[in-house]
């Protein structure tokens, strides 16, 4: 009987020792996973960044034809504006989606777009070097997908642009907007290095 009670103990005690090994492996197999990703990320921006240095500055696009007249607008104007973006991302004409949202700005966020439209209209808008306007739409459309870390990374990537086309002011604004939202961001220390980078750009007193 002693004998099969010490057995069993030492059954559970080798058990309970593998479950522990186990699960610190794991542990530390996410830790490098996070640590890898959180790195190609950085990598991704600082070489996107140099290729927009190295690069000339292109030429601004010629203007978009005017759109054709269509149905009678909706009542509603976020209605109207939702189906003007949707009509004009589907033909390519992203100034005209970028004025429509304009035109709601004050009540974006009653704007019922689905993720790859936030994301196209975000795209349009960053073109125009509308940065606050691009990081809101393209912020909006990662989270309502449920991509929070995508959503991050937008932040990010609008302020660098920014930050790239001499507007130091807006790349802090959406540097200080993301280490307001997420906090323990996995880009928290990336964008605080960032942040010291633009304050330097700042206008002097």
């Amino acid at each position: 009987m002693k004998l099969a009670i010490g057995l069993l103990a030492l059954v559970a005690a080798v058990g309970g020792a593998a479950w522990i090994f186990i699960s610190l492996r794991k542990y530390q197999e996410r830790k490098v996973f996070e640590r890898q990703r959180e790195a190609s990320f950085v990598a991704e921006m600082l070489a996107a960044k140099a290729a927009r240095a190295a690069s000339p500055a292109a030429a601004p696009a010629a203007a978009s034809p005017a759109a054709p007249a269509g149905p009678a607008a909706p009542v509603d104007p976020l209605a109207a504006a939702a189906e003007t973006i949707r009509a004009a991302l589907a033909a390519g004409r992203g100034a005209d989606a970028c004025k429509a949202f304009l035109a709601v700005l004050a009540e974006r966020t009653k704007l019922t777009l689905e993720p790859p439209l936030w994301e196209g209209l975000g795209r349009a808008l960053l073109a125009q070097s509308a940065y606050l306007e691009a990081a809101w739409a393209l912020h909006a459309g990662a989270v309502l997908a449920g991509d929070l870390v995508a959503a991050q990374k937008r932040l990010v990537e609008v302020a660098s642009r920014a930050g790239d086309a001499g507007q130091p002011q807006n790349a802090l604004k959406l540097y200080a907007t993301l280490l307001a939202k997420y906090p323990q961001s996995q880009y928290a220390d990336f964008v605080r290095g960032n942040m010291k980078a633009e304050e330097k750009k700042l206008p002097k007193a």
